[in-house]
């Protein structure tokens, strides 16, 4: 936009002289020889004076456009910014709306606005929607004590009420429930009565009875009105039921969502697929249920309504396998186990389906089978068991080496993946693993944000000192207009003293001729340059293209170096677990292991300084890429050196002045008036340059300010988040081998049931083979006693003879 301004406002200035004047080169050319005549005299000064015009056109551009214009005030900037933050809220871009809105409500000038409780509730809910449970806590408390509408003031209480469930922290919130119960006429909104009511039912800091009592006062009342919070309440109200032992008042309450009389719950404003997602729920503690009390054939009715897309579908198929077991029908328990394994073969209900299958098979005296199924689940989980014992092994102190694992590597590692694939699927079930690993995560980013927030600053503060200017786009815009406007007048002195020379040459006499000569000598050396310098959009986008494209590429190979160091910190990370992970399988000498891990840590030191002297050289490459003009004192000086020669020029010309006469006086009036009005419109350029210049001291302090007030809070984040990390990665590889400990249990429990499996197919086949045998025993002595029987008297009459 600039750019282009000016070379439009240059344009206008070399071609304002009138039709029959011949086009005005571009600044910095000489114009032709001027004709002697007196016509062509007076129109050499017209063509002088509308380049003059032009040029004080740009001017006053700059003036109304720049210089006059008062500065945005601290509250429209407020209102802009608040602006911004609520269109990233609508298009639920939250991560820069709580910027904008942090930015907002951290500034205390902005308190005092009314739209101070607005902001604060914009971020509030900015951090909700990004799960940022803690931060938004902290604001959703201070936004319910500003003056809110009831509208914003529910929309908080049901906010906070989620969170604080989420966080097990429940202070002060029977407060916020009475003041959003008034707001609403003393009848509470269902959708807060929702949220109430349910993180009342997930605290776990009351007693059994109270829990009982608190949460069903809370449900009864969506559950007896129509609304869409009614299936969830009547849910709610069996699970209350099933904890207090009340079996046939909770089959009841899951009847209502299933059934179809008078007492059915009818899914009132909830989406199809979530109403599904109760009923399959309700029947699945119905099947439950219906176990536990012995109806069985209802039992089983109930699982059976549980649809196969159903993520809850290979749940119902063990409970129905169990079932059957109940009914003592093996058969149909095996059936419902080959369906789930058929259907869900790596759910993490299919080890123990597996398990269950080997003993229905026993049942059946099937034993091959069986065999083969235990076999199978040995086959599939002792690897992973003995990999995992290997790795508790690895260590006298499993939890100092975590510790020691995580400290050390440079990035967020994950702990879970030193785990085999197959554990890997079991461990990732364990919630706290997951959140602590979350939890490190979110730790190491903000670190690097605090790090990365301080190089921020940093480069701020040295933009600030070293561009000027170029960290303004709209102060340098000005800055670069007015001085198109410098360069433009210098054009008009230019072509000024050209018409000077055709005007005064003729009566100068040789010895001032000899002076016009060195004269005009100096400033034709001074042309070319001043020639050079751009002056259309054109000309500037070239220049800034040649610059950035240098710039790319050398950010290009920084790229790649940086690629190349992140393979080598990985290998070196990888060598040394490997080093000590296999120290008890290698037999290498103690001394040459210690010198090998000297070296390997003189090399990983060097990565760390080629890492940082890389992340260096990419700041710098960002700045300049932000800063690809050239500075314009270099132009400065090119036009100010020029402008000198013509006045030089102009100096030696003055002698012959006094020496013009008639018509001729008149003309040399006019360009003295011309040259007048140069002078006086280069006065209000230096004013320009000064209110510029002054806007950008103010703006630059205000700015500076900030900044040092936020590396001060980020001085004290860092230390925060450095103490906490230290207290998370001792916590996190305590987790860590908890989790594989469990794991290892799990995938032993199920060898041993395998192996279990094993020894009573080999007992119940040799008790079988026993009971043949003694069977077939039993039927010879039947045989040899009916045999002995009949042939009784024969045998006594052998003996008589």
């Amino acid at each position: 936009m600039t750019a282009t301004l000016h070379a439009l406002a240059l344009a206008l200035s070399l071609q304002a002289a009138p039709a029959p004047a011949p086009q005005a080169p571009r600044p910095g050319t000489p114009l032709p020889p001027m004709p002697a005549s007196l016509s062509s005299r007076a129109a050499s000064v017209e063509a002088v004076e509308a380049q003059l015009r032009a040029a004080e056109q740009s001017l006053r551009f700059v003036e109304t456009q720049f210089t006059e214009r008062p500065e945005p005030s601290s509250t429209d900037s407020q209102l802009k910014r608040f602006s911004e933050g609520e269109v990233y809220s609508l298009l639920g871009d939250w991560a820069a709306a709580s910027v904008l809105f942090y930015d907002l409500v951290s500034d205390p000038d902005f308190k005092a606005s009314p739209r101070y409780p607005e902001a604060v509730f914009y971020l509030a809910d900015a951090l909700y929607q990004q799960k940022n449970d803690i931060g938004a806590r902290v604001y959703l408390r201070d936004v319910l004590s500003l003056p809110l509408t009831p509208q914003r003031y529910k929309e908080a209480v049901s906010r906070y009420l989620a969170v604080a469930g989420r966080l097990q922290q429940f202070e002060g919130i029977d407060a916020y429930v009475d003041k959003a119960r008034q707001l609403s006429g003393g009848v509470l909104a269902p959708d807060i009565a929702y949220v109430h009511a349910r993180g009342t039912f997930k605290r776990l800091d009351l007693s059994p009875e109270e829990h009982q009592q608190r949460s069903r006062a809370l449900f009864a009342p969506l559950a007896q009105g129509p609304g869409a919070f009614r299936v969830q309440a009547v849910y709610h109200l069996g699970v209350l039921s099933v904890q207090s032992g009340d079996y046939p008042a909770a089959i009841s309450q899951f009847q209502r969502i299933v059934g179809s009389g008078p007492d059915a719950v009818v899914s009132t404003g909830l989406a199809e697929a979530e109403a599904q997602r109760f009923r399959e729920l309700a029947y699945l503690s119905l099947g439950r249920l219906m176990y536990e009390t012995g109806r069985y054939d209802e039992a089983l009715d109930h699982y059976g309504q549980i649809p196969r897309e159903s993520e809850r579908f290979p749940e119902s198929l063990l409970e129905v396998a169990w079932t059957y077991v109940r009914k003592q029908d093996f058969t149909q328990a095996k059936n419902a186990t080959d369906i789930l394994l058929l259907v869900a073969p790596d759910s993490q209900l299919a080890p123990e389906a597996r398990i269950l299958q080997g003993h229905l098979l026993q049942k059946l005296r099937q034993y091959d089978e069986a065999l083969e199924t235990y076999d199978g689940v040995v086959r599939m989980f002792m690897p992973a068991r003995d990999k995992v014992d290997a790795l508790l092994r690895v260590n006298h102190d499993p939890v100092a080496y975590f510790d020691n694992l995580l400290a050390r590597n440079e990035r967020s590692l994950d702990v879970s993946t030193l785990l085999p694939p197959l554990a890997l699927k079991y461990a990732s079930t364990q919630k706290e693993v997951a959140d602590a690993v979350r939890m490190v995560g979110d730790l190491d980013s903000g670190r690097q944000g605090a790090g990365e927030a301080k190089a921020i600053a940093e480069r701020i503060l040295e933009a600030l000192d070293a561009r000027g200017l170029e960290a303004f786009p709209e102060l340098q815009e000005g800055y670069v207009r007015a001085e198109a406007v410098d360069t433009a007048l210098t054009a008009v002195e230019q072509s000024l003293v050209q018409a000077e020379a055709a005007l005064v040459e003729e009566k100068l006499t040789p010895a001032e001729r000899e002076k016009l000569l060195v004269a005009q000598g100096a400033r034709e050396a001074q042309r070319l340059r001043f020639a050079s310098l751009p002056t259309t959009n054109k000309e500037l986008e070239a220049r800034r293209q040649r610059m950035q494209a240098k710039v790319d590429a050398v950010d290009r190979e920084a790229f790649r170096v940086g690629y190349e160091l992140q393979s080598l910190h990985a290998n070196a990370a990888a060598i040394r677990k490997w080093v000590e992970d296999t120290r008890d399988e290698r037999q290498a000498d103690p001394a040459e292991e210690r010198e090998f891990l000297v070296q390997l840590q003189a090399e990983i030191a060097t990565l760390r300084d080629l890492q940082a002297e890389l992340d260096r050289t990419r700041a710098r490459l960002a700045t300049e890429r932000q800063s690809t003009d050239t500075s314009l004192e270099g132009e400065a000086a090119i036009r100010a050196r020029y402008s000198a020669a013509l006045q030089q020029e102009h100096g030696v010309l003055r002698a012959g002045e006094g020496r013009l006469s008639g018509e001729d006086t008149r003309v040399l009036l006019r360009m003295h008036a011309v040259r007048s009005r140069i002078d006086s419109l280069r006065g209000r350029v230096a004013v320009a340059r000064v209110a510029l210049r002054s806007r950008l001291e103010h703006r630059v302090k205000s700015i500076r300010d900030k900044v040092r007030v936020e590396q001060a809070l980020l001085q004290g984040y860092e230390q925060e988040v450095a103490a906490a990390s230290g207290d998370a990665r001792n916590l996190v590889g305590r987790i860590a081998y908890d989790s594989f400990r469990r794991v290892r249990q799990q995938f032993y429990d199920l060898v041993l049931k395998a192996d279990t499996g094993t020894v009573d197919v080999a007992f119940s086949r040799t008790q079988d083979n026993a009971a043949n045998i003694q069977k077939v025993a039993k039927e010879k002595a039947d045989a040899l006693r009916a045999l002995d029987t009949e042939f009784k008297d024969v045998l006594s009459s052998e003996g008589g003879d």
